[in-house]
């Protein structure tokens, strides 16, 4: 697959594997994240390059979205996987997680999009991936804030689907529910008796296997038929890759 891609996030979990998924399939590509030592060792190994980078800040997102697409040569997809989660119930949630939950995991794809699409604009056949989460689809206790993040970013890739498809790019947005770092650092902070009814709902709530996917055989694989030329045609769908999890 000759491709020129930006993975957005891509020091760990989903993020990483699309680097490890789109590099297989013969894509050159750039890895974006703020942790640089993961990310820089996940791109290394993947034979691809790293540059640190914090989503929330305008500038520093377009100065090194610049930067990356000028060492790739031009620019086919972006792949924007980052994201924050904050847990608690919904009526003791500041100001301050409200802010900072959006800034990254709104507000950052948003930033990323628009540095993008001069580059993408450029292209024949352009795309753009940004994750949500099952989170956006279904009631997500405790989880209040995220939800509401991965909602905007649903709503925000369905209307630039529209807004840019005149320049040949299409956006879709991946729901995943993936066993991921964050995820486990989430359950980790769980007693064991949280833990048992934890892993009891997903095997009640999940249908296919009765847990998380795994993010390189269950997620990237989706990824990468979306960056390829396979997927044309589609744009402005929400993608649910998640066992079942919100039927």
């Amino acid at each position: 697959m000759d491709k020129k891609v930006i993975v957005v996030g891509g020091a760990s979990g989903v993020g990483a594997a699309c680097v490890r998924s789109l590099a297989r399939a013969g894509a050159s590509v750039v890895s974006l994240d703020l942790s640089e030592e993961m990310g820089r060792s996940v791109a290394e190994e993947a034979g691809q390059r790293f540059h640190q980078c914090d989503i929330t800040n305008r500038d520093q997102v377009f100065s090194v979205v610049d930067q990356a697409a000028g060492e790739l040569g031009g620019l086919d997809a972006l792949v924007h996987t980052a994201g924050i989660l904050v847990q608690g119930p919904a009526d003791e949630l500041t100001d301050e997680d409200w802010a900072r939950v959006m800034d990254v995991n709104a507000r950052g794809p948003m930033l990323t999009n628009q540095a993008a699409l001069p580059h993408l604009k450029k292209g024949e056949r352009s795309s753009i991936t940004n994750f949500a989460s099952s989170a956006a689809l279904t009631a997500y206790p405790n989880g209040a804030a995220y939800a509401a993040s991965k909602g905007a970013v649903t709503a925000w890739t369905r209307t630039i689907a529209v807004e840019w498809a005149p320049f040949g790019i299409r956006a879709n947005v991946l729901h995943p529910s993936a066993a991921t770092p964050m995820l486990e650092r989430h359950r980790n902070k769980l007693s064991e008796e949280e833990k048992v009814a934890y892993d009891e709902l997903l095997r009640q709530k999940v249908p296919l296997g009765g847990k998380f996917g795994d993010p390189d055989r269950d997620i990237a694989p989706v990824i990468t038929f979306l960056v390829s030329d396979g997927a044309r045609f589609v744009t402005g769908q929400n993608i649910a890759v998640n066992g079942g999890y919100y039927i």
